[in-house]
């Protein structure tokens, strides 16, 4: 059961990451557009890495007491780099956040 909401994390980011790809760029007018596969190196890391964690949490699902840390321990990072992912996927590609 514990296992649960790190798999619906892992497919949400997922899901967030795929359609982040559709997302248009911003071009500065002093630099370049960026390639349209731009988004995919951040992707396929950041969703490569989470399996790490997310193995963790499996292979530690039916441990006692006594490797609870280590599960803690996973769903931190696999939160983490839920986080950094998400945001390296969105801000490669030129997307920014506008403060005006």
């Amino acid at each position: 059961m514990r296992v649960l909401p790190a798999i619906g994390i892992l497919l949400v980011t997922w899901l967030l990451m795929w359609l982040a790809q559709g997302i248009p760029g911003v071009c500065a007018l002093a630099y370049p557009c960026p390639a349209p596969d731009v988004r995919v190196a951040p992707a396929l890391l950041f969703g490569g890495l989470m399996l790490v964690p997310m193995g963790v949490l499996l292979l530690t699902a039916r441990a006692g007491e006594s490797l609870r840390w280590a599960g803690t321990l996973a769903y931190v990072v696999l939160l983490g780099l839920a986080v950094i992912g998400l945001g390296a996927v969105l801000f490669s590609g030129g997307f920014t956040i506008s403060f005006f």
